[in-house]
């Protein structure tokens, strides 16, 4: 397979349309007061510390992979930036049209206004992509503010798969407020997967929000591995009849790690299915927060939903609070619930497996594994399976190291 690898352009992208569009958003920005502290979605995180006025930067590399027979077909995937100024129009069809949750609306406001760079991936109508697409950003040593925007627009009848690959150095207090805005046209097929590997001083604040079509599918992964914070808002609209979506989160973390994701599945169409299943694995004096909603609105019938939330706590320091929330308009639903838990290791499960031989804390890891497990199972492209496995591999262990160069 050839592979046209293409490093982004760092030029602004500032046209008139452009320069109205940020200033529009600058004037929203400016209405959209940040958090207190006080709302249910912020109790659990304070944003003490954020580095508020860090100079804004650009990434210090972006490489998007585009394999020659896809470019073929039509499919758009470059640098947000670049594509502006090369597409205007189909860049300002889908650019800054959506809004998120209200929680994150600040954050989700901020990027719009003062992005640099971002993901511009487009799939035009039918084209089916048979290939993960990757896209690795690398924020380097400085300690700045970056707001990008992944702006990923999947056509009707098409399917795609992206892997955003996002690191930085240990010891950089950077801030990664960056944003993504996936749309899944009808019947459109998106697999998107964010892979978080910031270093152990940074800041990641942002929101991800994911419009569901008419018969569309959607899932999404957030595998949340490094960082000394971070607070995510998830937002899944399912607009269209028929629609399903899955929601994936893995979450490792280890030290003072504090790691706070709020989601929001929106069950707007009828005949729609969202379900939610994040786990997380918490070391030392890690803690990881859960606060996820589950609205059914009146003129949805019929529709299936669940969300499910588990905390595997590896140390006796370590803690975590999932709170599920159910709020259903309609008596009209074929299934809607959750699941939360959060504790220790099964102490027969340890037993057994040290009963087969193993050292303890080698049975620690063959069960860390097998939780994450029901998540890894679930993603279908093996090049996002070894990314995770070998992100995963520095927290849990050696186990996991060795099947991700295998």
């Amino acid at each position: 397979m050839t592979v046209q690898e293409r490093t982004a352009a760092t030029g602004s992208a500032d046209g008139g349309w452009l320069a109205e569009l940020r200033a529009d958003w600058q004037r929203q920005l400016d209405a959209t007061p940040a958090p207190t502290g006080q709302e249910e979605e912020w109790r659990r995180t304070t944003l003490d510390g954020l580095p508020w006025d860090a100079p804004q930067a650009e990434p210090a590399g972006a490489e998007f992979m585009l394999p020659e027979h896809v470019a073929a077909a039509g499919v758009v995937f470059t640098d947000l930036a670049t594509a502006a100024r090369e597409l205007p129009e189909l860049v300002g069809r889908y650019l800054g049209k959506r809004h998120t949750i209200d929680s994150h609306a600040h954050f989700w406001a901020r990027a719009h206004a003062q992005w640099r760079s971002g993901t511009f991936l487009y799939v035009p109508r039918g084209v089916t992509v048979d290939v993960t697409l990757v896209a690795r950003i690398s924020l380097g040593q400085r300690e700045a503010a970056f707001h990008p925007i992944t702006l990923v627009v999947a056509e009707e009848g098409s399917t795609v798969t992206l892997l955003e690959d996002i690191h930085s150095a240990d010891g950089v207090a950077a801030w990664f407020g960056g944003i993504s805005d996936v749309v899944a046209g009808q019947g459109a097929r998106v697999r998107y997967a964010s892979l978080q590997r910031l270093g152990d001083a940074a800041w990641n604040v942002g929101a991800q929000r994911v419009e569901v079509g008419q018969d569309a599918e959607v899932t999404t992964l957030n595998a949340e591995v490094g960082s000394a914070i971070t607070k995510l808002g998830v937002d899944v609209r399912m607009s269209g009849k028929g629609g399903t979506s899955r929601l994936l989160g893995l979450l490792a973390a280890g030290g003072s790690q504090h790691i706070d994701i709020n989601s929001v599945q929106d069950l707007i169409g009828s005949h729609t299915t969202s379900d939610l299943l994040y786990l997380s694995a918490l070391y030392d004096e890690a803690r990881a927060a859960f606060y996820g909603v589950t609205r059914v609105r009146k003129e949805a019938k019929g529709t299936s939903s669940y969300q499910e939330c588990r905390n595997l706590l590896l140390s006796p320091k370590a803690g975590a609070e999932p709170i599920p929330v159910l709020e259903i308009e309609t008596n009209d639903i074929l299934r809607c619930g959750h699941g939360a838990t959060a504790g220790a290791i099964d102490p027969t499960q340890l037993f057994y497996a040290q009963t087969r031989g193993l050292p303890a804390d080698e049975a620690e890891r063959m069960i860390v594994r097998g939780f994450f497990e029901q998540v890894v199972a679930q993603v279908p492209s093996e090049t996002i399976r070894q990314a995770v496995l070998g992100a995963l591999a520095g927290r849990i262990g050696s186990d996991l190291d060795a099947e991700a160069a295998a």
